[in-house]
């Protein structure tokens, strides 16, 4: 009797202690956090030999089942910019900032599309917050010699 009533106690138990973690940390009961590197590889290989309408269908697909992925958002960004359409391309990117606002690419290549584009406040601000995410960036000093231009331009 006291077996069955010591099983039942902690099964109840265990249903309320995945609750209680269910609902303060939900990510902890998935089975893993994405690898986005790994899977949007596919996608960044066909930006890179070119393939732009391909890698735009394959990041744009991704985007529509996972709308909050900053990479995804970042490479169909790139995919635009590739194909020579920068409104679109700083469209995707600054959306890829904002669903992944501790992106730091997405901020270096927003920055670099705005500056490209002439808007160097908003360039300025987009480099600024890539130092502020990745200070020890190997691209550092180029990304301060582009803060510097865009001052200068403003």
């Amino acid at each position: 009797m006291i077996d069955r009533k010591y099983k039942s106690i902690m099964a109840t138990a265990t249903v309320l202690l995945l609750a209680v973690a269910a609902f303060y940390a939900p990510e902890a009961l998935s089975k893993s956090k994405v690898d986005w590197d790994k899977k949007l590889a596919k996608g960044f290989r066909d930006l890179e030999i070119g393939d732009y309408d391909k890698a735009m269908l394959f990041f744009q697909s991704e985007v529509d089942h996972h709308p909050e992925c900053g990479p995804a958002r970042m490479g169909l960004g790139l995919a635009f910019k590739k194909k020579g359409k920068p409104g679109e391309a700083i469209a995707a990117i600054r959306r890829a900032t904002e669903v992944d606002p501790d992106y730091a690419q997405a901020h270096y290549e927003l920055g670099a599309l705005l500056e490209s584009n002439k808007d160097y406040a908003e360039a300025l601000k987009s480099f600024e917050r890539y130092l502020q995410l990745d200070p020890l960036s190997s691209k550092k000093a180029s990304v301060e010699d582009r803060i510097r231009n865009c001052k200068q331009n403003i």
